[in-house]
């Protein structure tokens, strides 16, 4: 089946790999242009490790699906402590800011852009293990919401802090 077979997805791994990694050379290029403007705001620090760390999770969920041999279940276990660490430092970077934003919307979409950008890969590697739910198409979800979550991140990292 197609949803649980990585070798089909070799393709997409490859392409998703070499972005993410791109990326997140530009988001250091951003941080160490504004890194004086960044560390004046105190949620910025970790916006940009948190952006980092979704375009890493990125790259390490396309290296370890482009492990050749392995079983669907390896794969399954991979994605799944990958996504359960990135899920553990996107919600605590965004958890430990929170505090100190006053509207309810913004707590709630920080928290749900974070959630986004993290709980693809853990529903993945689960579904990938239990060999039902959607496997792979999980792990495009986060590559599409990883990667989307990271330029608006980088965005504000880039660009709106000199508004």
């Amino acid at each position: 089946m197609t949803a649980y077979d990585a070798e089909l997805w070799h393709d997409l791994f490859v392409m998703t790999g070499g972005a993410a990694a791109a990326l997140a050379g530009l988001i250091f290029v951003a941080v160490s242009l504004n890194h004086e403007a960044i560390l004046e705001i105190p949620a910025l620090p970790a916006l940009a490790a948190r952006t980092l760390s979704i375009l890493i999770g990125l790259v390490l969920l396309c290296l370890v699906g482009l492990t050749p041999g392995q079983s669907r279940a390896a794969l399954g276990i991979e994605v799944l402590v990958i996504g359960v660490v990135l899920a553990g430092i996107v919600l605590g970077t965004t958890l430990r800011n929170i505090g100190g934003t006053q509207l309810l919307r913004w707590r709630v979409s920080l928290v749900g852009l974070a959630l986004v950008a993290s709980l693809p890969a853990v529903i993945g590697g689960a579904s990938l293990i239990v060999r039902a739910g959607g496997g792979l198409y999980w792990v495009l979800a986060e590559f599409i919401a990883g990667i989307v979550v990271a330029v608006y991140y980088g965005w504000i990292l880039l660009i709106e802090i000199r508004r």
